[in-house]
């Protein structure tokens, strides 16, 4: 892998967390990768506290497990993606009609392109630069919510399912009906209309669980 430029006022491990969490947001790790912090170190020209540090706090987040041979990702099985839906269905339709309610604009109109650009890439050949920009969706969003611990959940819980998204939205098909999902949530929180938003939101949440349980990702919540 090519060797990271570091911005040294921020501390080694918060970089090197940004850039493992970011190969797992691109689907680049499967379960079967091997993450060894000596290695890691290494290819990034760095020592191994940090890296053992970042690695540490995925762990904790529940992304990465430990392993006699170093990290790997850990898989959710069907019921786990089935409490993750839940979750989502509990807050992610709250965080869209409070961001609904934001005085910034400017953020909400970006909601909308972000969207866009996400549909312009329905038909790649991969779904990496789509992904992308769903991740980019979410992190606008709850840059737009006033309740910073909702925020933060959905962002973690997106990540855990990483690798559900990236087995999902390898079909164009999906990548189409999810930004058509998300883009009527993000009109109506640019319209600052919470109540549609959170009705949109939580209509495109159901539409993911059925696609999950068509593709038998999922048992019943």
């Amino acid at each position: 892998m090519p060797t990271p430029q570091f911005d040294r006022p921020l501390a080694l491990k918060d970089q090197v967390y940004r850039i493992l969490r970011d190969r797992v947001r691109q689907g680049d790790l499967t379960p079967q990768d091997r993450l060894v912090d000596a290695t890691l170190a290494r290819d990034m020209n760095i020592s191994r506290t940090p890296v053992r540090e970042a690695l540490q706090l995925m762990v904790h987040e529940g992304l990465l497990d430990t392993t006699t041979r170093g990290f790997k990702l850990s898989e959710l099985d069907q019921t786990e993606v089935g409490h993750l839906f839940e979750l989502r269905l509990l807050l992610e339709p709250t965080v869209a009609a409070k961001s609904a309610m934001t005085s910034d604009r400017t953020g909400a109109d970006r909601l909308v392109a972000c969207i866009a650009q996400a549909g312009e890439t329905a038909d790649d050949a991969t779904p990496h630069r789509f992904n992308a920009a769903i991740y980019r969706f979410f992190e606008i969003l709850t840059s737009l919510c006033d309740n910073r611990v909702m925020a933060q959940s959905v962002l973690l819980y997106h990540d855990r399912l990483a690798q559900l998204r990236a087995h999902m939205m390898a079909s164009p098909k999906h990548r189409a009906l999810a930004a058509q999902g998300y883009m009527s949530v993000a009109n109506a929180i640019a319209a600052g209309d919470a109540a549609t938003a959170q009705e949109a939101s939580e209509k495109h949440i159901r539409i993911g669980i059925a696609t999950c349980r068509t593709l038998g990702l999922m048992s019943k919540i």
